[in-house]
């Protein structure tokens, strides 16, 4: 579309190069010029127009080619008016040149008129298409960077949710710990209270005790002039026997039940003492039974603090220097361990036997002093192990009596098959184990599971000849391993120091 201003250009140039040919040849001629100028929109166009040569006279303008005229007055007046007639004659010549040089300007007005609008209007579309390009890219961008700021929105929002729930617990848990501050601060004014209690019956019970003890030393003195006069009455029997062992038969008789009667009587007096002080006293737990003089193995009564009725308890006098008061014994399977929640806080079975003595005695006793633990293990070929912990402790109910031990020893295996801190106690209707399954209804029993654990002696018991592959029997794995059920178990304990 551009070839045709081009043309147009070319051939305006070529008008211009000639026009300005003949005004050189014009001002050599008569030294005068003529100029027209074309104005098209911010551009204009300056011509140069020629001065014509003036031209002799032709013969016919003066009447004809005589030569005889030429001479004659006529001609010459013609010859003065020759200039003017030239003057008009170049006129009519530039006024011809000025109509086709005006005639040339409106037709290149018109047809560059055309192909300027085309020019304008192709370079409005190239603009107007590049624009369109250029907003397109910034709609894109813009989109883009709307998505990306909404993307960046959502993670704020997302975040921003997630810190409020943060929070939102923080303070639940905050609340939580008040509470339970709270519920220390109070459980520790009652302890103080209780403390000041004990210390007050402490002092009474050694009031009495002293005065026990000094009833018990004169008990003992009378006891042993009664002695000393049963044995002269006694040396003065024998002597009288002796006298009279001839006589019958029923001399002899009443000899033998005298001497049956005083042999009672010597050994009650010389168990006398630890009788009178055991059946007078209060006791803790077995321990203190023991030192107050009593070695035989067997049931007694302890009054545990904070528990209102008293408990009738297995106390072992011989084992590992005595003084043991038994928590748990399995022997013969003749007592079910498949016990609940409650069972096992009370405590339950033939304390004879086989027994559990309740988790809520054990959390009282390991209170209020240092108490040491031991577990006696036999398996079916006759084997025995122990495993002993220089402390033992056992939460409250509402710690899920938890289970707190160190320290320890024996030959029950190279390392605990107890887990030592922070593992609470499960039944089959109390599921507090650390693992997704229920360890107290998969293996049986009340017992310290933990994720299931190592140790099971609560589970159930099986005999002779099926005691081997038995996950849910009694287990003690660094002993005899994982899957094999025990023969006879034993949990005791007593105050650390003994």
């Amino acid at each position: 579309m551009l070839f045709r201003p081009a043309m147009l250009l070319g051939g305006l140039l070529l008008v211009v190069a000639a026009v300005t040919v003949a005004q050189r040849r014009g001002q050599e001629a008569s030294g005068r010029r003529r100029a027209h100028r074309v104005q098209h929109g911010q551009c204009s166009y300056t011509f140069v127009l020629p001065e014509p040569e003036p031209c002799p006279p032709e013969p016919e303008a003066f009447g004809g080619s005589n030569s005889l005229q030429r001479d004659s007055p006529a001609a010459a007046l013609n010859l003065a008016d020759w200039p003017a007639q030239r003057v008009r004659q170049l006129e009519k010549v530039l006024e011809n040149n000025t109509q086709w040089l005006q005639k040339l300007e409106r037709y290149i007005q018109m047809n560059l008129r055309s192909e300027l609008a085309q020019v304008q209007q192709h370079m409005v579309q190239n603009q107007t298409a590049t624009m369109l390009e250029l907003g397109t890219s910034l709609l894109n961008q813009t989109t883009a960077q709307t998505r990306k700021l909404t993307d960046v929105e959502a993670q704020v929002l997302n975040q921003t949710s997630r810190m409020e729930i943060q929070l939102l617990e923080t303070s639940l848990s905050t609340n939580k710990l008040e509470k339970q501050l709270l519920l220390q601060g109070h459980e520790l004014h009652r302890l103080q209270g209780r403390n000041s209690a004990l210390e007050t019956r402490v002092q009474a019970l050694e009031t009495q005790q002293q005065a026990e003890l000094a009833s018990l030393r004169g008990e003992k003195e009378r006891l042993r002039r009664l002695l000393g006069r049963q044995s002269g009455a006694l040396a003065g029997l024998e002597r009288s026997l002796r006298a009279a062992s001839g006589n019958s038969s029923l001399v002899q008789r009443e000899q033998r039940r005298l001497l049956e009667s005083v042999q009672r009587l010597v050994r009650v007096v010389a168990q006398g003492p630890a009788s009178v002080r055991a059946a007078e006293h209060v006791f803790q737990d077995c321990a203190e039974i023991q030192r107050f003089g009593a070695n035989a193995s067997g049931i007694y009564t302890i009054h545990v603090a904070n528990m209102t009725e008293p408990r009738k308890v297995f106390c072992d006098m011989e084992a590992n220097g005595g003084g043991w008061t038994l928590i748990q014994r399995r022997e013969n399977g003749s007592v079910n361990f498949q016990r609940n929640w409650r069972d096992y806080k009370q405590g339950f079975g033939d304390l004879a036997g086989e027994h559990w003595l309740g988790n809520e005695v054990v959390h009282q006793l390991t209170s209020r002093a240092a108490y040491c633990l031991r577990v006696e293990l036999q398996d079916w070929e006759g084997n025995e192990a122990y495993a002993q912990y220089e402390h033992f402790q056992l939460g409250s109910e509402g710690q899920l009596y938890r289970l707190s031990l160190s320290g320890y020893s024996g030959s029950a295996g190279r390392q605990s098959s107890l887990v030592l801190q922070g593992t609470n106690f499960s039944t089959r209707d109390a599921d507090n184990d650390n693992c997704l399954c229920k360890c107290a209804q998969m293996l049986s029993g009340g017992w310290w599971f933990d994720a299931c654990g190592l140790s099971n002696l609560n589970g159930i018991y099986y005999p002779a000849r099926h005691h081997t592959r038995k996950l849910n029997g009694i287990r003690w794995h660094y002993f005899q391993g994982p899957s094999y059920s025990l023969r006879a178990t034993r949990m005791m304990l007593r105050p650390v120091g003994i």
